[in-house]
């Protein structure tokens, strides 16, 4: 009998603990867990209030708040995606599990299977005139960088599914349907139009079964690091070509296997699992280094793309092979460039005059939206105004001097000693201002042309006005953002 006790005592204490355990943990935080990787959202704990909680918001929050807050959520979670990782399934919305446990980015996966183009368009039809009026605009940015010297080229960065297709996931949800993609569009239009170019992608496909190394990690989504490597021996080779500099060269010494390292694995981190994938893989690595010539000159990179450029950052010796190499993220975000930290601060003539390369470098997945606001934007800035666009940014500019009473008063100044009329002398003021910075004015005007539809549209601006209020930003807010969007889909429309 006192056995029995002992036993039911032991289990009430055990039973106290499960339940009372992640109350103390989440209260106190007394054990330091590792946090679940890739995006989350921060949910903030609600205050209740009478309003809240008799119409039900209170509850909902709290329980989003509980669900993402309880003592030993991220242990859990991890142990449960542990769990159905056995049965080849995972939650993580970026993750496809593929045969032999290769891992895949889930966009690349659809890509491949045909169905991501669907995101982009309705039909090959309409895919295909995108394509065509994106190529449009690359070819007039292309050519007219150029005669400015700066040299532009498209780096297709190489992509798990199309260099790896026999590991790819074969079941369920992926299924093949044939039609465009931009993958197969591209590097041929490319050839055709006589747009710079490197195909990496192509490249990998033809190596695939030579090389002595993986180009692509079982479970990263990005090219390996060594493979990443000799492609960027390539790639600046490339530059050296259309810029007629001579860079720095890369030496890569011998390969060596070793444990993975950033971002070789981004994959299964996403997964979030308690102990990692079975067995542990391995990859191989060499080091690099630039091989002295006192000739070399370093050159000033620009490139806007997607994630696959951090790998070329994290490999390689950049400060040593380019005096600059600012990183234009999805042309949003910059990284690498002192000065700036996202392209709504940037002078964008400017950057672009001052680089020896532009590079747009985007794996296949991406290159359905090639322009990313960049075309869009370099086009309007390199394009010559129509006469009344051209008039109505001058009328801005006077009107910018009226209001401001001391450049009103030196502009009377000025009249006077030259012998001309007010008016005289603010036109010539304001053409001069203009020529400071012509893409500043021709894009605020383009947007206010935007801006003023907007306005005389009842249901755009109440569509825009229900818009500020769930995103808690005010209207003139949503409208610049929205403008600004609406350019980017036509730029020529308003240019011409």
């Amino acid at each position: 009998m006192k056995n029995k006790n002992v036993v039911y005592m032991v289990l009430f204490a055990v039973l106290m603990v499960v339940l009372f355990a992640p109350l103390v943990q989440q209260k106190f935080r007394v054990f330091d867990v590792k946090k679940l990787d890739g995006a989350t959202v921060e949910v903030e704990e609600p205050a209740l209030s009478f309003d809240n909680y008799k119409d039900g918001s209170f509850q909902r929050q709290l329980e989003s708040y509980v669900a993402t807050h309880f003592g030993f959520h991220e242990p859990i979670i991890r142990f449960y995606n542990q769990y159905l990782l056995l049965f080849r399934k995972t939650y993580a919305a970026d993750v496809a599990i593929g045969k032999e446990k290769w891992l895949y980015g889930k966009n690349s996966v659809l890509d491949h299977y045909g169905q991501l183009s669907r995101s982009y368009a309705d039909n090959d039809a309409a895919l295909e005139q995108k394509f065509q009026k994106d190529l449009q605009r690359l070819k007039k940015v292309q050519d007219q960088l150029a005669a400015r010297g700066t040299h532009l080229f498209v780096l297709i960065c190489p992509s798990k599914d199309e260099v790896y297709p026999e590991h790819l996931p074969s079941h369920g949800q992926y299924v093949k349907r044939d039609g465009l993609r931009a993958i197969d569009y591209y590097p041929r239009a490319f050839a055709e139009n006589g747009i710079n170019h490197i195909n990496v992608c192509q490249w990998f496909r033809q190596i695939k079964d030579t090389v002595s190394y993986p180009l692509f990690p079982k479970r990263g989504m990005h090219w390996s690091n060594l493979a990443c490597a000799h492609a960027s021996d390539s790639i600046i080779r490339y530059m050296e070509h259309l810029t007629g500099i001579n860079a720095p060269n890369i030496k890569i010494g011998p390969a060596y296997p070793d444990d993975m390292r950033n971002p070789d694995g981004d994959l299964e981190q996403n997964l979030n699992l308690a102990w990692g994938m079975v067995p542990a893989e391995q990859n191989y690595y060499a080091d690099i280094e630039v091989v002295p010539d006192s000739t070399a000159s370093r050159l000033r990179l620009i490139t806007m793309g997607d994630s696959f450029f951090w790998n070329m950052c994290y490999t390689l010796p950049m400060d040593d092979i380019f005096e600059t190499y600012y990183y234009w993220y999805y042309f949003n975000t910059i990284f690498y460039d002192p000065n700036h930290n996202n392209v709504s601060q940037i002078n964008l003539m400017e950057e672009l005059d001052w680089a020896d390369v532009v590079m747009i470098s985007l794996s296949a997945t991406q290159l359905y939206d090639i322009n990313h606001g960049l075309l869009s934007q370099a086009l309007a800035r390199l394009s010559s105004t129509n006469p009344s666009q051209f008039d109505d940014i001058l009328l801005s500019i006077k009107r910018q001097m009226e209001t401001n009473e001391e450049w009103y008063e030196s502009l009377k100044q000025k009249a006077a000693q030259k012998g001309k009329t007010l008016e005289e002398v603010m036109d010539e003021d304001a053409r001069y201002v203009y020529g400071q910075n012509p893409e500043k004015y021709l894009m605020e005007a383009v947007l206010g042309q935007i801006k003023q539809a907007m306005r005389n549209d009842a249901s755009w601006l109440q569509a825009l006005g229900e818009k500020a209020a769930q995103q808690g930003k005010s209207l003139e807010q949503v409208m610049d953002e929205d403008a600004l969007y609406v350019f980017n889909q036509d730029p020529e429309k308003y240019l011409e």
